[in-house]
């Protein structure tokens, strides 16, 4: 099989098959539009017996097609038969005929196929057709839409300098994140950065002041993006052998790694286990957009009489020794997933 390359200059583009073959890789086929729910080249009926295409642009196997006005089609009768008859509206590519047209193709009991030929006729299609039988006149509701779009290219920038949102259009922002556009906003799809959960340093307060859990203490932050703008993330802290903080009177809480959207409250499972004899205790820490949207406070459920209970529970703050004395060997696991701003 012989070699063929261009265009080099000594072996320019000369036919319009070498042409086709080349900027037929560039783009598929379909019709330019902002959104499929734009009329560029629509077809369209009014219980006439002529359809009407819609002005537009589209490309088919490398070449260009334009319709700068209305065009009307003739609806061929239907007088072979008792039942309705089923039509394609197409765009046909005929390198004899040098030109690229709305053909109207009739059927019968099912739609006729598209001609497909590279280097011949080539069809794609624009909408089906149902004719009535005996009839030459279409409802609006006899033509359907199957316009092919053309595709649009990968663009890539950064999440402060994106261009407008392009409907189908996939953005990669700073060469990690996907997003595809529908004409209003960039939707996240997805990130390729490393999927393994990074490390942060929490740090505790009780009101102004910053809690030292003791030479040492365990104390571990862990995160992950899932998606869009939600993360995961795991906080857990274990005091050291003298890690037995002052009983300070202010509820404690520990930081974000992030900045969470302050709109509403966000809410995370929260375990508390005692090594020292004393109860453990299942609760939620909880991000009070008043005090601050980088931190979030913890609050375990508690009886009236001031004991752990299942039944009627109110609920308290945890202090560093209310309500159980948190020393060396306990353990407290903060987890869940929150929006970040």
């Amino acid at each position: 099989m012989a070699q063929s390359s261009y265009p080099f200059g000594s072996s320019q583009i000369a036919t319009e098959d070498q042409w086709s073959s080349y900027f037929r890789m560039f783009q598929v086929d379909g019709v330019f539009a902002a959104s499929e729910t734009g009329t560029d080249l629509k077809v369209t009926a009014s219980n006439v017996s002529t359809l009407s295409v819609a002005p537009g642009e589209a490309v088919i196997q490398g070449t260009y097609y334009g319709n700068s006005a209305a065009l009307n089609v003739n609806v061929p009768t239907n007088s072979a038969g008792i039942t309705a008859r089923k039509d394609l509206i197409v765009l046909r590519r005929d390198p004899s005929a040098d030109a690229t047209t709305v053909q109207y193709k009739t059927g019968g009991t099912s739609y006729p196929s598209l001609s497909q030929t590279l280097n011949g006729i080539w069809e794609i299609p624009l909408a089906q057709v149902t004719v009535a039988a005996g009839a030459s006149v279409v409802a609006p509701s006899g033509v359907t839409d199957l316009r092919w779009f053309v595709g649009r290219p990968v663009v890539f920038g950064s999440f402060s300098f994106r261009r407008p949102p392009m409907r189908g259009q996939i953005h990669v922002d700073n060469g990690v994140d996907l997003y595809v556009g529908d004409g209003t906003n960039w939707n996240y799809l997805g990130t390729a950065e490393e999927p393994a959960a990074k490390t942060y340093s929490p740090v505790w307060n009780a009101g102004a002041t910053t809690i030292n859990w003791g030479s040492g203490s365990q104390n571990v932050g862990r995160y992950k993006r899932i998606a869009g703008n939600l993360y995961w993330v795991k906080i857990q802290v274990t005091p050291g052998p003298n890690g037995n903080p002052p009983d300070y009177p202010d509820p404690i809480q520990v930081t974000l790694p992030f900045p969470a959207q302050g709109s509403t409250r966000e809410l995370f499972h929260a375990s508390m286990t005692s090594t020292n004899g004393e109860h453990s205790a299942i609760g939620q820490a909880i991000m009070f957009p008043s005090e601050g949207t980088s931190k979030v406070r913890i609050r375990f459920p508690l009886a009236d009489g001031g004991t752990f209970s299942v039944s009627h529970p109110n609920v308290t703050n945890w202090l560093t020794n209310y309500p159980i004395n948190f020393r060396s060997g306990d353990c407290m696991t903060i987890s869940g997933v929150y929006e970040i701003a």
